[in-house]
């Protein structure tokens, strides 16, 4: 059984699983083209994630590494041509995921559930942030349709 599978097993990571899928299938059905391709990137990401994550329990999780990389130059780059305050929040939080990585890898001492409950704070705050975007072009269609 892999790291990541026993991980899943447990409560909170099950509910935030579902939270994020949640965000992005609302993101899907009411946002506009900015979170509804954020939305496949983030499942995308998510599911790469799974499939990369190493079932080495005291390793540097280098493909999760990878596809978190990967993922910050989307958000990066969808910040130099996105006004929207949401989105630089879920950038900086996406950052702080990829520098969870790098602190992993300079002190390996620290302990990888250590490692992992960091990882899913950054990622459970960015996935708010998120859910901010999604709710704001929600809102912002519902008050077009009824102007």
């Amino acid at each position: 059984m892999s790291f990541f599978s026993e991980l899943f097993s447990i409560l909170p990571t099950q509910i935030a699983a579902c939270a994020m899928l949640a965000v992005c299938v609302l993101a899907l059905l009411v946002g506009r083209r900015l979170e509804r391709w954020l939305a496949v990137a983030t499942v995308a990401a998510w599911v790469l994630s799974a499939a990369v994550q190493s079932p080495d329990p005291v390793g540097v999780q280098w493909g999760i590494f990878a596809v978190d990389l990967v993922y910050l130059a989307i958000l990066v780059s969808l910040c130099t041509v996105e006004r929207r305050v949401w989105i630089l929040f879920m950038t900086a939080f996406q950052l702080l995921v990829v520098l969870t990585h790098v602190a992993f890898m300079i002190d390996r001492s620290l302990m990888q559930w250590s490692f992992f409950s960091t990882y899913y704070l950054w990622s459970d705050a960015e996935l708010i942030a998120f859910a901010v975007g999604v709710i704001q072009a929600g809102w912002g269609r519902w008050k077009a349709r009824k102007a």
